[in-house]
């Protein structure tokens, strides 16, 4: 299995876009339901209505398909440009061929391709040209520094590395994968946005940027950790995970909640990297403790604490 980190701006786009039009993502980010307001403020009304709608299912695939293209330092309008005069049919068997997708797969993403383009370049337009600069300067450092670490791995030891960047994902007996793609993402934090192939695996993975205008301020990823350990059925789903991977019904059968109760209890605990999440073939996710986390919360509470005597 290989291990590629990859880094462009426009893979951050596409990832703010996805997280503005999904439900199940931009309530459960660090930035919120007041980002998405906020995003709703910047944009036309006509654009809103549009990611609004079943629209938003379009972008899946060109966010999938721009991460298996290398675009070096080509500015995003650029590529946006370059991607509406594609020939579709052929970016779509292209892509099919190499993800090895259904037929039927492939029917729910023909005459689509240009109309999600269309929309990330007004989104482009209307929104992500005018994020915070440090945003895209920290992914792109954040980046670089993993793939320094990267060289220093061995090449029969890329898992545990894998586990380390996504923050708890473990990947078990995927024989058949040949490639697992990771690149940094803001928008989206603290989830891990991925795409499972057969051969090749995308993650997005979350970084911990605190923009200037809040350097003072305890980063979000902290107090999800504070609050990890403050709800006393948390604790008991940690406990229950210690010596053995569970299943998510596992989990709720034990600790006699909702299902939506469970789920926002696991959501705090997967940010706070508390908890792997392990995934294999033909199987629904798993849990167990990381136990490595209960250091990271330690680590992170003290950096934070003593950040001004070291700036000293």
């Amino acid at each position: 299995m290989k291990v590629e980190l990859i880094f462009h701006p426009i893979y951050e786009l596409l990832n703010s876009i996805h997280a503005y039009s999904e439900t199940t993502i931009y309530k459960k980010t660090e930035l919120g339901t007041n980002w998405r307001k906020q995003a709703t403020s910047r944009i036309s009304k006509e654009l809103a209505e549009s990611l609004n709608t079943n629209k938003k299912k379009l972008f899946k695939f060109l966010y999938e398909y721009v991460l298996t293209r290398s675009f070096d330092e080509m500015p995003i309008e650029q590529i946006l440009e370059e991607l509406t005069n594609v020939d579709e049919q052929l970016v779509i068997s292209d892509f099919c061929a190499k993800l090895k997708m259904k037929e039927d797969q492939m029917k729910l993403i023909t005459e689509t391709f240009h109309e999600a383009v269309g929309l990330v370049k007004r989104w482009n337009e209307e929104y992500f040209q005018h994020v915070d600069k440090t945003i895209i300067t920290r992914l792109e450092l954040d980046f670089k520094q993993k793939k320094d670490q990267l060289k220093k791995c061995a090449p029969n030891n890329v898992l545990p590395f894998i586990e380390k960047v996504t923050n708890g994902l473990v990947l078990n007996d995927f024989n058949d994968v040949k490639k697992v793609v990771l690149y940094p993402i803001y928008h989206s934090n603290p989830m891990i946005i991925y795409s499972i192939y057969e051969q090749i695996h995308f993650y997005g993975y979350p970084t911990e940027i605190i923009l200037p205008e809040a350097e003072h301020e305890p980063a979000p990823r902290l107090m999800y950790r504070g609050m990890a350990l403050t709800d006393k059925n948390r604790l008991k789903i940690l406990r229950y995970l210690e010596n053995k991977e569970r299943s998510f019904t596992d989990i709720v059968q034990f600790i006699g909640l909702a299902k939506s109760t469970v789920h926002h209890h696991m959501v705090i605990l997967r940010a706070s990297g508390l908890v792997q999440i392990i995934l294999s073939p033909n199987t629904s996710e798993r849990f167990r403790l990381r136990e490595k986390g209960l250091e990271e919360i330690y680590r992170s509470y003290h950096d934070y604490l003593f950040r001004a005597s070291k700036k000293e």
